[in-house]
């Protein structure tokens, strides 16, 4: 009701024109909120401090909605769908206009929403904490903790453990490609077995207190690349490897700790737009996808030791794994098979395309010598080190200090690519997530994490864009109908399709990571091009829902026959395709940087999209047109 008090106060002061008919028609009529979820109180100074900035354009909102018959103000405001309360959610203010046919009735969409919502979803401050340092992570545990039980009633479900054997092995394919990748970057200080441990560990910790459980953490090859620089110039300074790894990573905690605590994730997020996210998820699944290439064409090369024989092989392990796994995943919406049946099938479809594909070498061409993981043949650390623990204290306390410059550049890279996937999770498309988000709680998180690992010379795990999202994918529960009691009689009602949103799958899926060096031997004999079709499968499953991706598809339309989407109806053709080329310009400008000798730096540019963003496309485009390609 403080909202309708401050929009109503707004009005009063405005002269609008429309004040009489708002009147009347709110003493005919009060306003409601229509959610689906119950709205905490809106802290009183925050909600006055918002009304001078938003309540201008609800207020013209209003203005044309009654003056114009509609009687419904859709305020879907880019900082709900951050992550939030709402997140999302349809508030509508109705008023509906009894003189006026159903038909005539229209609808007025604002692009702004009302006042007191935070960017990062929360409607006010508490007033039980303060602002200060550290308030961001306090806020976000004070809105997480209510939920924290139905974390994990919510995850028993059938689904959940489909879902969570699925994603084992979708979380174990990075762990075999990047680690063998990181143990030839680091002359074997680290490799397959620390990977998996670290993915376990840091998966364990991470889901137990982040706010979003559905992010996964695992090794990417932006970490990669940067541990592979620490250990070169460590070389060169002619310093031990782990102990400047592992200041390198506590120090790294604190900056996260820090930028957690001074609210910088949520601060970020305030202008991060559908413009970065699908820039970004673009730029990792291709990432990916030439991984999967790589590791293929490498053999085809001159210099391999391997007959074609295994080139050839290879190819064919790739392409049947990521076809059989479609395929099986492809089963849910098909004609084929009893639901039931099909439905096994489709959640299993990733682990049965690994387990099939890697047998069709030791069935039917035994002979054929095949690219494994390089590991030892027992459960041992790959340096071959006596103890876990790294000797922080055998180095200089100089190097100790010095630690911390090269720690800059890698809290950088966390703090982007954790924010950003952690937001792409917090905005799955459909079905929209219904719990609170806390960026800052999951940058702290990662922050813990990464001290962890550098303690026991682990790789770093972050935020990893792709398996996060195939995560949310395999816990879409179906539309089903449900049976609803009211008041006055009992009626069916359809509930659309939901997210079971929980921590026991991310938590069975670190343990289940873990425990799979149980089957060490089996596990270094999964070949490698597996691996690499798997990764294929994942990409392509992402880009495949990817807006950037379909806009790009228009350029290969008939003109008549251009898909029906709303930017395709609303905005003019030439403004859409010039929006797409400004964003394949950017994606090359990405990609190409990543690939040269000042790969380190792409941090930056990824940063740097945020204000190509936010001001040189706002002077591109109009107004409207920007909000329908590229919503907030």
């Amino acid at each position: 009701m403080e909202i309708m008090h401050c929009l109503h106060q707004k009005l009063l002061s405005s002269g609008s024109g429309a004040l009489t008919k708002f009147s009347a028609a709110t003493n005919r009529d009060p306003f409601y909120l229509h959610t689906s979820t119950t709205v905490p109180r809106l802290h009183r100074e925050r909600t006055q401090s918002r009304c001078k900035q938003s309540t201008r354009i609800t207020a013209q909102c209003f203005e044309k909605s009654i003056a114009a018959t509609p009687k419904t103000c859709r305020a879907l405001d880019s900082a709900w769908s951050s992550g939030g309360v709402l997140r999302g959610r349809l508030v509508s203010f109705h008023q509906p206009d009894r003189d006026i046919p159903d038909t005539e009735q229209r609808s007025v969409r604002c692009s702004s929403a009302t006042a007191g919502v935070d960017a990062f979803g929360s409607f006010g401050e508490s007033e039980n904490i303060a602002r200060g340092f550290g308030s961001g992570i306090m806020k976000d545990i004070e809105r997480r903790l209510p939920q924290y039980a139905t974390d994990f009633t919510d995850g028993l479900h059938p689904k959940a453990l489909s879902a969570a054997a699925y994603m084992i092995f979708a979380s174990l394919a990075p762990c075999f490609a990047f680690g063998g990748m990181i143990s030839r970057l680091t002359a074997c200080h680290m490799g397959l077995l620390e990977t998996i441990i670290s993915c376990a560990i840091s998966g364990l910790i991470y889901t137990s207190f982040a706010a979003q459980p559905l992010t996964l953490l695992g090794p990417t090859g932006f970490m990669v690349v940067i541990t592979g620089a620490l250990y070169r110039a460590t070389k060169q300074a002619m310093l031990p490897f782990l102990p400047i790894y592992g200041w390198v990573g506590i120090w790294s905690c604190v900056f996260l700790l820090g930028l957690g605590a001074m609210e910088a994730s949520s601060e970020l997020v305030k202008y991060l737009t559908r413009f970065v996210d699908e820039t970004f998820t673009t730029f990792i699944s291709i990432g990916f996808m030439m991984e999967a290439y790589k590791g293929v064409s490498s053999l085809y090369s001159p210099a391999s030791s391997y007959p074609i024989e295994t080139a050839f092989l290879s190819f064919l392990l790739a392409a049947g794994t990521y076809a059989t796994a479609k395929i099986l995943t492809q089963l849910r919406t098909s004609r084929l098979l009893l639901r039931p049946f099909s439905g096994v099938l489709a959640d299993f479809g990733a682990p049965l395309a690994i387990f099939l594909m890697s047998m069709v070498p030791i069935r039917f061409f035994p002979t054929v010598p095949l690219p494994l993981m390089p590991a030892a043949s027992t459960i041992a650390s790959t340096a071959g080190r006596q103890g876990w623990l790294v000797p922080l204290f055998s180095i200089p306390s100089w190097a100790i200090a010095a630690s911390a410059i090269p720690a800059v550049c890698v809290s950088l890279l966390i703090f982007l690519d954790q924010t950003m996937t952690a937001r792409l999770v917090n905005n799955f498309p459909s079905p929209r997530l219904r719990k609170s988000a806390g960026y800052n709680l999951d940058l702290a998180a990662v922050g813990v994490t990464t001290a962890v690992a550098s303690l026991l010379g682990l790789p770093w795990m972050v935020a990893s864009a792709v398996p996060s999202l195939n995560h949310v994918r395999s816990l879409i529960v179906p539309a089903k109908s449900t049976s609803a009691s009211g008041d006055e009689a009992t009626k069916e009602e359809e509930s659309g399709p939901r997210v079971l949103e929980n921590r026991l799958t991310g938590l069975m899926i670190s343990a289940g990571v873990g425990a799979s060096l149980a089957f060490w031997p089996l596990l270094r004999r999964v070949p490698l091009p597996v691996t690499s079709g798997l990764f294929v499968f994942m990409s392509l499953s992402i880009i495949s829902s990817n807006q950037f991706v379909e806009r790009v598809k228009l350029w290969l339309y008939h003109p008549d026959l251009t898909p029906d989407h709303e930017f395709t109806k609303e905005v003019p053709k030439h403004e859409v395709h010039k929006f797409t080329a400004l964003q394949l310009a950017c994606l090359w400008a990405l990609w190409n940087l990543k690939e040269s000798k000042w790969g380190l730096a792409f941090p930056v540019v990824i940063l740097a999209l945020v204000p190509i963003r936010n001001m040189l496309a706002t002077r591109l485009f109009q107004a409207q047109h920007l909000a329908i390609l590229d919503p907030k």
